[in-house]
């Protein structure tokens, strides 16, 4: 049978190229689901500086959370909701019945941005603020069907664009076609898996795999049979330890390293001069990605802090001033929100001028 992909894992990360060649067949539609509580949004909201008569971007729309957080706290502000999902572009024309003229809902990833902000009629170096939400929605691990959860059977899909684009891979087509060096590279690069090797050889021994908790029972044995299938994760708090895999498959699936890039790379073309960027991510791989750009930094090559490898020269214009430390969720939010817990948000300024 003719392989689904070409080898496609890099030693480095290169943010320009497409990583797989997307094959993949339809899936079953979403179903209706809550909506969630958005992360850290007054400290989003509150480092993004919005004013009265300001147009932000709010690259992730999912569930809406964040959006109708500055609705209803800033009443003369426009939001361009962008998401990929079906579902989250659904729910961002229904609300923006609700806020009318004040909400544009935008279906499409962050690399069709560009595109999508220019067939609106949206000028580059005219937007006040953005915003990213990176990584998987609640909504979407809310859906058994869309096969993000492992605590919650269903297909083995985690495609974030869901049914939109046929021809996208699927967390199946990948699970039953790579080899086991290319899942061993995509495990231990994407989900940071020491146990990559032996989790991709169980992969191989086991498949077809065809649903989520088959996929973990599948991850569980490449541990030691006396293992526990928790174990703690770097907030100290108990994790499925088919967790990393599960999240290494989705951001190989839905090219989401290459995404964050494309998002970041659109802020610094569409913002103003000091407009805000704020950025949340969920895992240090994200957060690393994030760094990179702010300081840019070659995302394609090696970095040494100490030697200035990699580092932007003197003579280049800076593009980003990072406008505090990193922030993170409060013990209150966590209790409240344990989705939370593992997240950074940074804040960045664009310059225009150097």
């Amino acid at each position: 049978m003719r392989p689904i992909f070409a080898r496609v894992i890099r030693s480095n990360f290169e943010p320009w190229t497409k990583l797989f060649r997307m094959y993949g067949k339809s899936r079953s539609k979403t179903k209706e689901t809550a909506l969630h509580v958005p992360v850290m949004a007054e400290e989003l909201v509150s480092g993004l500086n919005i004013k009265r008569g300001d147009v932000i971007i709010d690259m992730t729309f999912g569930a809406g959370g964040h959006t109708k957080f500055i609705m209803e706290n800033y009443k003369h502000c426009k939001v361009i909701a962008l998401d990929r999902d079906v579902k989250a572009f659904e729910i961002a024309q229904d609300l923006s019945k609700k806020f009318k003229g004040r909400i544009t809902p935008l279906l499409g990833k962050f690399s069709e941005l560009d595109k999508l902000l220019s067939d609106n009629g949206i000028l580059e170096n005219s937007l006040s603020a953005t915003l990213l939400d990176a990584g998987c929605s609640s909504m979407q691990f809310d859906q058994s069907e869309r096969g993000f959860s492992l605590v919650r059977d269903g297909p083995l899909d985690m495609r974030m664009d869901g049914n939109r684009s046929e021809d996208q891979i699927t967390a199946a087509d990948v699970v039953n076609n790579l080899d086991e060096e290319e899942l061993t590279d995509i495990i231990y690069k994407y989900g940071d898996e020491r146990n990559a090797r032996n989790i991709s050889s169980s992969i191989i021994e086991n498949r077809p795999i065809s649903t989520t908790l088959e996929l973990a029972r599948v991850v569980s044995m490449a541990f030691s049979q006396t293992s526990d299938v928790f174990r703690m994760d770097s907030t100290g708090r108990r994790c499925h330890i088919a967790t990393k895999t599960f999240m290494a498959i989705r951001i190989f699936v839905n090219d989401e390293m290459n995404e964050i890039y494309h998002g970041i790379k659109t802020s610094e073309k569409y913002l103003l001069d000091r407009g805000k960027m704020g950025v949340i991510t969920f895992h240090s791989l994200e957060d690393r990605v994030v760094k990179r750009m702010l300081k840019q930094i070659e995302i394609s090559k090696l970095f040494n802090a100490k030697m200035g490898v990699g580092r932007r020269s003197k003579t280049e214009r800076r593009l980003w001033k990072r406008e505090q430390s990193l922030l993170l969720p409060s013990g209150e939010e966590i209790e409240r929100n344990p989705r939370s817990r593992s997240a950074k948000l940074r804040i960045a300024t664009r310059c225009r001028n150097g």
